[in-house]
């Protein structure tokens, strides 16, 4: 009896000396975090999970460690454990968020990568089915600097010879970029390009500068407990490119207002306001036009899927056709389809 009660006494002990013992160990890594020594921080964290692999404030800790040392693939691998193991729904919420941002932030620093954007709606005015899809295999050559092989093809339902609403092309080759800022680009491409309407092929030379930027913050996931529940935030786009294929230059400017309403998840709902600009240097009228409007966007609970949208806009065209010299009537119409925008390493 008296060695029953010897053995649990000391296990008690023992218990009770290895929880002070990780009670210190996790004040002094706080105590080096907070003096901004993040590596004794980390080394005393990891040592901690060694003992507690399911400590997820102690992974929250390395996550946010190790993506400011960049140490990105680290990073991830704790925020996607805090993401799916703690019980702390403001910690799921920052984690799955930062995890969501580190993957993207993965595949522009991967040695290899894939992009994909694609653009696919019905226009009502028109009748007409348009689509867009731009595809980049990247190559990482040094910091900011990419080349690969690129793929992009402009298609619609309704345009033909002598009757074109759109530019319609299938383009194949490689291109080189250089990320001048963070929200800045430069894009040479060269390659062949395929003119359906004008039924003739070429070799195509085409740069693009690219600007784009945001202000405010759209958030990525949102717990459906969570107090708030809504992201405002404005989208600037502009770029300037030359198309050798049209021997045309052309200049574009999009300006978003989104107000987005988060349902829970990564789903969300945006009533939004946008307003578009495009010109070209040859003037002709289907490519010269500024359109308004306002729309709707529904993502579901899924963390890469297609973003569906419903936009009713006026366009408003500024020259006359070349041939003709017939201005075209300015349009109210109704679009609705998705947008896809896909990154991943290799």
């Amino acid at each position: 009896m008296y060695k029953k009660l010897f053995l649990a006494s000391l296990f008690i002990l023992l218990n009770t000396a290895l929880f002070y013992s990780q009670s210190v160990n996790l004040d002094s890594a706080y105590y080096f975090l907070n003096k901004g020594d993040t590596k004794t921080a980390s080394l005393i964290f990891e040592n901690h999970l060694k003992l507690n692999p399911k400590d997820t404030k102690t992974r929250l800790q390395l996550g946010y460690i190790y993506y400011n040392q960049n140490r990105l693939s680290k990073s991830l691998t704790n925020f996607e454990y805090v993401g799916n193991h703690s019980t702390d729904s403001k910690d799921v919420e920052t984690s799955k968020s930062a995890a969501y941002v580190i993957k993207e932030q993965l595949a522009l620093t991967a040695p290899r990568a894939l992009d994909l954007y694609f653009y696919n709606f019905y226009e009502s005015n028109q009748d007409n089915y348009i689509a867009n899809l731009v595809a980049h295999y990247n190559f990482r050559m040094a910091p900011q600097f990419y080349t690969g092989l690129y793929a992009d093809v402009y298609t619609d339902s309704r345009s033909k010879p002598g009757l074109i609403y759109n530019d319609r092309f299938v383009e194949l080759g490689g291109f080189f970029r250089y990320n001048i800022l963070k929200n800045l680009l430069l894009e040479f491409r060269l390659g062949y390009a395929r003119k359906i309407d004008q039924d003739s092929s070429t070799i195509n030379v085409k740069p693009i500068l690219v600007y784009f930027t945001r202000f405010g913050e759209g958030k990525v996931f949102v717990n459906k407990s969570s107090q708030s529940k809504t992201s405002m935030f404005l989208d600037l786009y502009y770029a300037l490119m030359y198309d050798f294929k049209y021997k045309n230059a052309f200049a574009q400017a999009t300006f978003n207002e989104v107000l987005r309403f988060h349902t829970g998840g990564y789903s969300y709902i945006e009533s939004y306001l946008v307003q578009y600009a495009q010109f070209d240097s040859r003037k002709l009228d289907y490519n010269n036009y500024a359109e308004f409007g306002t729309g709707l966007r529904f993502k579901p609970n899924i963390a890469v899927f297609p973003v569906l949208f419903i936009e009713p806009t006026a366009k408003l065209y500024f020259f006359k056709d070349p041939v003709t010299n017939i201005k075209k009537d300015n349009t109210f119409q109704i679009k609705a389809g998705f947008q896809f925008i896909f990154r991943t390493p290799l």
